[in-house]
């Protein structure tokens, strides 16, 4: 796991939780960045994403469309399709909140209990809580996104997985 011993934070965050989550956006992009080998790490993540369980039962899968440095999803969704799943980006203007059976969120960091750092912007915050009790919610990242401690808000979702590489 990645060392952010001058980022961590307990479980109840003093009130700079707002920049304790910048200063380790900024940490945790320069990171991942730094990864050179983010088209094996990402099939590696892939497999074994599709070696679960629960993907496997799920029909409807909403995916991220990757930016640069994160896990490349355009070849998870050519696999999610031969695979006889359909579908989503969260881009999709119309998308109700409880098509999916499984959700795939990216993030910049996570912890094993599936707390997630994200980009700022609040938009799964937002999501997540009008999604079906049986959605699975996955975050990805790669392995030296996964840390101990993230300081967290009481909007944050706590998802219910983390695959990395």
């Amino acid at each position: 796991m990645a060392d952010v011993s001058d980022t961590d934070v307990p479980a109840n965050p003093a009130p700079d939780v707002d920049a304790t989550k910048q200063a380790l956006r900024r940490e945790m992009r320069q990171l991942r960045n730094g990864l050179t080998d983010r088209p094996e790490r990402s099939a590696a993540m892939w497999s074994a994403l599709l070696d679960r369980d629960d993907v496997r039962a799920a029909r409807r899968v909403m995916v991220f469309a990757s930016i640069p440095g994160e896990p490349e999803t355009a070849s998870l969704i050519d696999l999610l399709h031969t695979a006889g799943k359909s579908t989503a980006l969260p881009e999709d203007a119309d998308l109700d909140p409880a098509w999916p059976d499984m959700i795939v969120v990216p993030g910049l960091a996570f912890t094993v209990d599936g707390r997630r750092l994200g980009q700022g912007g609040g938009w799964y915050d937002r999501f997540l809580p009008g999604r079906r009790a049986d959605c699975t919610t996955i975050g990805v990242c790669f392995a030296p996104q996964l840390v101990d401690h993230l300081p967290t808000d009481k909007h944050d979702v706590v998802l219910d997985a983390v695959v990395t590489d």
